[in-house]
């Protein structure tokens, strides 16, 4: 369900998403690392299950993909906010919140961004800013 939520929310379609990325298992492991966090978010996902069961007389994955997001839209957009589904709208933002850190935290989402973190340099590039006066103060680089 932790997959099928996070592929939702950043679902792969011209790019690679968050099933491949890993985002499941991130999420795993950040719930399991942080005791605060595993009762509400267990808690979350028995929430959209019966919430899911009460509306439709089926388990969230039981249902179509339209089906499920028709669910989840009250949850992500404040102006579709429905009264009694708070909870729902709580879990649903820590959802997303570790979905989105573990997409772009992950090597797919470093690629995504084009972080600079991924590059390899031969040689340290050379500041950007050189003609910076507050640079000046800076020893010139060793050739």
């Amino acid at each position: 369900m932790v997959e099928r939520l996070a592929d939702m929310i950043i679902p792969s379609d011209e790019t690679l998403g968050a099933k491949e990325a890993g985002v499941a298992e991130f999420i795993d492991f950040m719930v399991a690392s942080d005791p605060e966090v595993q009762y509400p978010f267990r808690t979350g996902l028995t929430w959209l299950n019966a919430h899911s069961k009460r509306s439709t007389g089926k388990k969230f994955l039981e249902l179509s993909s339209e089906q499920q997001t028709s669910l989840l839209e009250p949850l992500g957009f404040k102006d579709k906010a429905r009264p009694g589904e708070e909870d729902g709208r709580r879990f649903f933002s820590l959802m997303r919140e570790y979905t989105v850190t573990g997409f772009y935290t992950s090597e797919i989402g470093f690629k995504e961004l084009d972080n600079p973190a991924l590059k390899f340099y031969a040689e340290s590039p050379e500041c950007p800013h050189k003609d910076d006066r507050e640079h000046k103060h800076l020893t010139p680089a060793k050739s």
